[in-house]
């Protein structure tokens, strides 16, 4: 059938789940603004602009370049913005339950290729006379939906669940700390039992931490290997490392006695600590005192 065969399919452009997806399954690592920026919208503007210019489904004999950008576009975005809506006020009646993710996912794909074929059908009716209103054209039509839809959908949805750590097995728990040794053999022992946090830190990341920095509901690590982010509190992670020399030096950072590489004073009077691999941390007024004490504001910059 012609008007079946020429029409335009409502690219769904789903990319990624929203920060409140899946909470009970796996937190993102990445804050929602940069898997927003990094990997959502260039998906939808690059989709949107190859099929402006391919124009498939008759649309490039139709329509104008501008008219095919404002069509393809707009469809890309009301799909991706229908999913985000949608998968949002599912993850609220999922929460408590933690395998639920899959069913919800697939639900929503298959609830917004519905709602898009319905306005692609009428939209096509509008634009350019196309009657699809029939249950003949809607089949076919929905073939389309779903076939653009997965097409870009799925490498942003692939990064967003491995962000998430789904699509891998969890890792184990660390396994639970050896009792402390009696006080003779501490004693003589001079290798004093590992800090615990250091146990949660990724193998790649080694063990030669230099400093915490709190991140949204994130502790993002810093090792002289690189950094990455750990669901934790900074007091909690703080307390964990009972007996490694270092102090929080500000609401938001912890640093290591041995990462302090140099100090500087700025005009106004407060400290900023200048870390082995170039981090620079800020000192607030209320530990300024400490880090003095602990002879840190005596070291020489870089």
């Amino acid at each position: 059938m012609r008007e079946a065969t020429e029409m335009p399919t409502a690219a769904l452009s789903t990319t990624a789940l929203p920060t409140a997806a899946l909470p009970t399954v796996g937190q993102p690592r990445t804050p929602y603004l940069r898997r927003l920026l990094g990997r959502r919208l260039p998906v939808l503007l690059g989709a949107s602009l190859v099929l402006a210019l391919l124009g498939p489904f008759g649309t490039f004999a139709d329509l104008t370049l501008a008219q095919r950008l404002a069509y393809w576009g707009g469809l890309i975005g009301l799909g991706s913005l229908t999913f985000e809506l949608l998968t949002l006020a599912a993850t609220r009646l999922l929460r408590q339950r933690a395998a639920g993710w899959r069913a919800m996912l697939g639900g929503v794909l298959l609830a917004v290729a519905v709602l898009m074929t319905l306005t692609v059908a009428l939209l096509e009716r509008t634009l350019r006379g196309m009657d699809l209103l029939h249950p003949l054209g809607l089949a076919e039509l929905f073939v389309y939906v779903v076939l653009v839809t997965l097409l870009t959908s799925a490498a942003p949805i692939w990064l967003e669940l491995r962000d998430r750590g789904l699509l891998t097995a969890p890792a184990p728990l660390p396994s639970p700390p050896p009792p402390p040794p009696p006080d003779d053999a501490a004693a003589t022992s001079g290798d004093p039992r590992e800090p615990a946090f250091l146990a949660r830190l990724p193998a790649r990341l080694g063990r030669d931490l230099l400093a915490l920095e709190m991140e949204d509901h994130y502790v993002r690590v810093h090792t002289a290997e690189g950094s990455d982010l750990i669901l934790m509190r900074l007091r909690d992670a703080i307390a964990e490392l009972a007996g490694l020399d270092g102090m929080q030096v500000h609401r938001s950072h912890w640093v290591a006695a041995a990462a302090v590489a140099g100090v500087e004073r700025k005009p106004d009077g407060k400290l900023v600590l200048t870390l082995r691999n170039g981090l620079r941390v800020p000192v607030s007024r209320s530990h300024t005192a400490a880090v003095r004490a602990a002879g840190w504001a005596g070291k020489a910059g870089p």
